[in-house]
């Protein structure tokens, strides 16, 4: 195939590419709440769309090539005069000539990207197998444990499983003889439950295959480098594989809570990994978590641009959720409540039972809950065929019927809201998200501590009457401006562990109008308000809440601040404080030194650290 036609291709797939890349991002958006495998199939389907297109646009501009007959060229003379195109069709002669000019410098910029990136990525595959090469096997006990993992997991090869030095976090190389690469600090880090729960993730990827699609995965990039929607489509991807493996882990493990820690706990001993291993730190974290805990939370934010580009195409997205949801549709325009399955299993676990509640909506809609519960909780349970129960919380009853027999049992569920917990949080009575907050067990003082300090508002909501508002209403919800709004900030709240006094103490350090997520990311890094106002009282008051948690992961204290201050270096920039604590440099160090002749900057006072100038 010619460098001209594959140019061509490539120019070509400058419109294709954002096609599908739009049609991606608009599924992604109405099938947010969906399974993360469903969502992973879009997306790696999409990926997979933009690889073909190329080759199938080269092989047809190939076929378009007009070729002379065999006696065409045989009575062709040796030197053709060259005719001119008539000046009418001067224009679009030119036009053509200039075009065809380029190709061959489009193919060649193509080649020398794709050369650059195979480069990289060859020194990543390299990198990946020395890594293999150099851990030694686990101790038995983990040897045997991830074989346990494996057996339930449905991996059928085997699986070593090795001890680093180079990594930081749990990874996976290795496809036809795949190896799980475990860090020392992982094994003092994490507890047993945690170290089983990324174990399982690690196997995970080994049971999806995730590694060969990872390195096709890299392949596309790198042959369609040069179009951000095949970035876009492949971060999706990644994302979502982790996602996918979040879910497998959760389902042998049963704990999301304990897996959500072990995620957190794994932040803390984060590095930069190999893009061709496979690592259970990747992606974002605070997403992750909160998918773990809050199943159907709000769709994340979307780049603006996206929302530009998307926008003529909203009604065309509502016919399209609305063909697809069929009767989900209808009975909302009717006034019904969407059609719902409602199932529970229980086992005994020792003195608690393991209860795990399932709601599915028509057509994909499926959420889940997983729990132990002392048997004091669960009114009205005992060993028959047809056993009535009930979880009675704050938010409202949930009430349980089927067959129990002492160990096991399943059955079919009803919920029904409590007046005055609707009351105050101003929704709807047959809201599904009360029995999320009802199986979470948040108390209704909670919500009404956190209502008093600026969140959780109770929702403006009402029925849709007519298709104009019920479009309406489906994309304020689609962009995350929708009702269920109060109720996402109480489950994010509560499942983080930011109570009315983590909020209040953080307001009184002088972040009265901090959001809701940035509460949760300083509480998921252990900012304390106490710590806080520490670093307030030194001066530093209009810090960045991102900026206050990169200084407290670095072990700078309002004492070390204060000292800094002291020694005149209050207006320092957060990353200069960092350099500067990370070189071991304080203010008593600064003082003893005694500098004359003027301050020095905090980049000289680091290089005279490094030549011991300091703190003599």
């Amino acid at each position: 195939m010619s460098a001209i036609v594959t140019a061509q291709a490539l120019t070509h797939f400058l419109w294709q590419g954002a096609l599908v890349g739009l049609a991606a991002w608009i599924a992604l958006s109405l099938l947010e709440r969906a399974k993360a495998s469903t969502r992973y199939m879009v997306a790696l389907g999409a990926l997979l769309l933009m690889a073909a297109l190329p080759f199938a646009t080269a092989f047809r501009l190939a076929g378009d090539i007009p070729r002379p007959a065999p006696a065409a060229v045989s009575a062709a003379p040796a030197a053709a005069p060259i005719v001119k195109a008539p000046a009418a069709a001067g224009g679009r002669a030119t036009v053509r000539t200039f075009g065809a000019a380029l190709l061959p410098w489009i193919f060649n910029l193509w080649l020398a990207g794709v050369a650059a990136l195979s480069l990289v990525h060859l020194g990543g595959f390299r990198r990946v197998r020395h890594l293999s090469r150099q851990g030694r096997p686990m101790a038995e006990a983990l040897q045997a444990l991830a074989r346990d993992l494996g057996r339930r997991l449905g991996v059928r090869r085997a699986v070593a499983l090795l001890e680093s030095a180079a990594v930081s976090v749990p990874a996976t190389v290795g496809w036809l003889r795949p190896v799980v690469l475990v860090p020392a600090s992982a094994l003092t880090g994490l507890t047993p439950r945690q170290l089983e729960a990324i174990l399982a993730h690690e196997l995970a990827h080994v049971r999806r295959h995730d590694y060969l699609v990872n390195l096709l995965q890299t392949a596309v990039e790198t042959l369609l480098f040069y179009h951000p929607a095949v970035w876009w489509v492949s971060a999706q991807v990644r994302r979502e594989r982790e996602n996918c493996c979040d879910d497998l882990a959760v389902t042998v493990c049963g704990d999301r809570l304990g897996y959500a820690r072990a995620l957190v706990e794994l932040e803390g001993l984060r590095a930069a990994t190999p893009r061709l291993a496979l690592a259970a730190s990747g992606g974002s974290l605070i997403g992750r978590v909160r998918r773990l805990l809050a199943p159907p939370g709000r769709p994340s934010r979307r780049p603006w641009a996206a929302g530009l580009l998307a926008l003529a195409l909203l009604p065309a997205g509502a016919v399209v959720q609305t063909a697809c949801s069929g009767t989900t549709a209808r009975q909302a325009l009717h006034g019904k409540e969407p059609h719902q399955t409602r199932t529970w299993s229980v086992e005994r676990q020792g003195d608690k039972l393991r209860l795990s509640l399932e709601v599915r909506t028509v057509p994909w809609s499926k959420w889940t809950s997983m729990d132990d519960y002392p048997l004091s909780d669960l009114a009205g349970l005992s060993p028959g065929k047809d056993v009535r129960f009930e979880l009675r919380r704050s938010a409202g009853t949930v009430r349980l019927q089927g067959d129990y027999d002492g160990r096991r049992g399943h059955g079919t569920f009803t919920f029904a809201g409590d007046p005055a917990f609707t009351k105050e949080i101003g929704g709807s009575p047959s809201d599904p998200r009360l029995l999320e907050l009802a199986v979470y067990d948040i108390p209704l003082s909670y919500v009404q501590e956190m209502r008093e300090l600026g969140y959780a508002r109770p929702a403006q909501y009402r029925r849709p009457r007519n298709l104009h508002e019920m479009v309406r209403w489906h994309f304020k919800d689609l962009f995350g401006h929708g009702h269920p709004s109060s109720l996402q900030q109480l489950e994010e709240f509560h499942h983080f562990g930011v109570t009315p006094e983590f909020v209040r103490g953080i307001q009184e350090a002088g972040y009265r109008d901090i959001s809701a997520s940035d509460l949760v990311e300083l509480h998921l890094h252990g900012v304390e308000p106490d710590w806080v106002q520490g670093v307030s009282a030194s001066g530093y008051r209009r810090l960045l809440p991102f900026q206050l948690v990169e200084l407290h992961q670095y072990g700078i204290s309002p004492e070390w601040l204060r000292g800094m201050v002291q020694a005149g270096y209050g207006n320092a920039a957060p990353d200069q404080l960092i350099s500067m604590r990370q070189h071991g440099i304080d203010g008593e160090s600064i003082r003893r030194a005694g500098i004359s002749g003027g301050r020095p900057s905090p980049e000289e006072l680091i290089s005279m650290q490094a030549r011991g100038r300091l703190g003599r």
